[in-house]
C-alpha cells in the first residue's frame, strides 16, 4: 500500500460516506414526514372512480390490509394486499384485447412482475418488497466507482506536477511505487462500492423489509460492477499518466467521448451508405478500448450483436473484455510514467 495514495484514498472514502449517511438520514426524514395514506403499490384511483366500479377494504387475519376494486362492466379486478413494511402484492385481472399483450416475467431490484393468460383473462401480479437480489444494488455501487475512479485517476499526473523529484527518491524502483499507488487506488474503489452497497440496502430498508438474497447471475453483476470502474480508472491513468498539468480537461473530455462512441458506433450499424459504413469499421477497434461500451453490452443471457463481424457477447466475454482493457492500460499508463523525467 502507498501512504501517499492511502491518504488521498481515505479522505475520497470519508466524504463518500459522509454524502452516503446524508441520503439514509434524509429518506428517513422523508418517510417519517409522509403521510399514513402513502402506498409504494401502484394507485388505482382511476379505476376506482369509474362508473360501475366497486372499492372494498378488509384487515386480514395477519394484519395486512386488502383492497380490491372490481368493475364487472370492463371485466377488470384489482387485489391490493398491503403487508405494510413487509411489502406489497398487488394481483390485477383485465379481459384478453385483440392488442397483442406480452407475457412472461421480469424482477428488479424491489419487485417481482408475472404476467399470464388463460385465454379468456389478462393476469397479471406484482410483489414489491421482500426477497431480492443483492446483485441489484451494485449497481448503485457501480455509478460511486466510476466518480471515485475518475477523482483518483490523476495518481501519475499530480506526482510529475512538482513532486517526481521526491517520487524517485524513494527506496523502490519506479515500478515498484507505480504498481503500489495502483493497488491502493483500486482498493480505495472497491471499499467505496462496498459501502455504497450496504448504505443502498439501509436507505432501502427505511421504507421496505429487504432480504436480500443470492443468485445464478449474483456474481457476474457484482464482477461487472467491479470490473467496469477499474478499467476506467486504467484508462483515464493511462490517459494522464505523462502529463505534468491539464488533467481535468483530458478526463473531463474522457465522459462525454466514451458515452458518445457506443451510440455512434450503434447509430452507423447496419446502415447501407458507404460513407457511415467506413465510420463504422472506424469505430469498431474504438468502442473495444471504451470501458462503457463493455458496460452497454453485458447481458445474463446470450446474445449476438453486429461488430463489423458477429460476436456472441455473453458475461464471460464481457469482463474478460474488461480484465484484459483494464491490464492493458495499466501496462500503458506504468511504462509511460517510469520514462518520466524530473
Amino acid at each position: 500500500m502507498d501512504y501517499i495514495a492511502a491518504l488521498r484514498g481515505r479522505k475520497a472514502l470519508v466524504v463518500t460516506v459522509i454524502v452516503l449517511a446524508a441520503i439514509v438520514v434524509v429518506n428517513a426524514i422523508f418517510h417519517l414526514s409522509m403521510d399514513s395514506t402513502f402506498h409504494i403499490a401502484p394507485s388505482f384511483a382511476d379505476l376506482s372512480r369509474m362508473k360501475g366500479s366497486v372499492t372494498t377494504h378488509e384487515v386480514l387475519p395477519n394484519g395486512a390490509k386488502e383492497t380490491i376494486i372490481a368493475n364487472k362492466a370492463l371485466g377488470r379486478r384489482v387485489v391490493i394486499v398491503d403487508r405494510g413494511y413487509r411489502g406489497t402484492t398487488v394481483h390485477e385481472t383485465s379481459p384478453v384485447t385483440k392488442k397483442p399483450q406480452k407475457l412472461g416475467s421480469s424482477s428488479g431490484p424491489l419487485f417481482t412482475d408475472l404476467k399470464t393468460t388463460d385465454g379468456k383473462s389478462y393476469k397479471e401480479t406484482m410483489r414489491f418488497g421482500g426477497a431480492s437480489d443483492i446483485g441489484y444494488f451494485w449497481y448503485a455501487a457501480l455509478v460511486v466507482g466510476l466518480v471515485l475512479a475518475t477523482v483518483l485517476s490523476g495518481t501519475f499526473s499530480s506526482e510529475n506536477d512538482g513532486h517526481l523529484e521526491m517520487s524517485f527518491m524513494r527506496p523502490q524502483s519506479r515500478e515498484h511505487l507505480a504498481i503500489r499507488a495502483i493497488a491502493t487506488d483500486i482498493l480505495t474503489i472497491l471499499l467505496a462500492e462496498l459501502a455504497t452497497v450496504i448504505f443502498a440496502l439501509a436507505t432501502v430498508a427505511v421504507y421496505i423489509e429487504v432480504r436480500p438474497t443470492i443468485s445464478g447471475s449474483t456474481l457476474a453483476t457484482i464482477l461487472l460492477n467491479l470490473l467496469a470502474p477499474i478499467a476506467w480508472y486504467a484508462m483515464l491513468l493511462a490517459a494522464t499518466a505523462s502529463l505534468r498539468g491539464g488533467r481535468g480537461l483530458v478526463v473531463g473530455l474522457a465522459w462525454p467521448l466514451a458515452l458518445i462512441l457506443p451510440g455512434a458506433f450503434s447509430g452507423t450499424a447496419g446502415n447501407v451508405l458507404p460513407i457511415w459504413k467506413a465510420v463504422h469499421v472506424f469505430l469498431v477497434p474504438l468502442v473495444r478500448l471504451d470501458p462503457l461500451w463493455y458496460m452497454q453490452n453485458f447481458s445474463l443471457t446470450p446474445k449476438t450483436v453486429a461488430l463489423g463481424v458477429t460476436l456472441g457477447n455473453t458475461v464471460q466475454p464481457v469482463l474478460a473484455g474488461l480484465s484484459m482493457l483494464a491490464l492493458l492500460y495499466f501496462v500503458i499508463a506504468v511504462l509511460q510514467w517510469r520514462r518520466m523525467e524530473a
